[in-house]
């Protein structure tokens, strides 16, 4: 190797592990703040999500109706942690939020448009009964 040879992976060395340092960075960051774990972790969902969406796009399928059920799906689970963390009384509720997400997330794309604005419905129904019934 040559003297500049030398210096450029002289360089690359450096910069390989000053990349190394700031990924333990992160990781202990990651580490101590959990919400972010979470958030990068939902991030990959919503790729793999979206992905999906533009597969039934191009072969085409109901993309919107696949659109509109994962969104709804988040806002099942948004409910669920809502009422959990907030010391939801009935328990019953909780059941019906988990049974009913189960039941969105298993739906097939062939009935989807048939059923999707009864779990529409339903989601207004127990978004009104968890603030009802699930106060601090």
């Amino acid at each position: 190797m040559d003297k500049e040879m030398k210096q450029i992976f002289k360089n690359n060395v450096i910069k390989f592990l000053i990349g190394i340092v700031l990924l333990f960075f992160c990781y202990l960051y990651i580490q101590k703040y959990p919400a972010e774990k979470i958030a990068i972790f939902s991030g990959f969902d919503v790729m793999v999500q979206r992905v999906e969406i533009l597969y039934n796009k191009f072969v085409n399928n109901n993309s919107e109706a696949l659109k509109t059920k994962f969104d709804y799906e988040k806002a099942y689970e948004e409910l669920l942690r809502i009422a959990e963390a907030n010391g939801c009384n009935t328990p019953q509720l909780i059941q019906k939020l988990k049974d009913t997400l189960s039941a969105l997330q298993n739906e097939p794309m062939k009935t989807l448009p048939d059923t999707l604005p009864g779990y529409i419905r339903k989601a207004n129904e127990l978004k009104t009964r968890v603030s009802q019934e699930c106060k601090k």
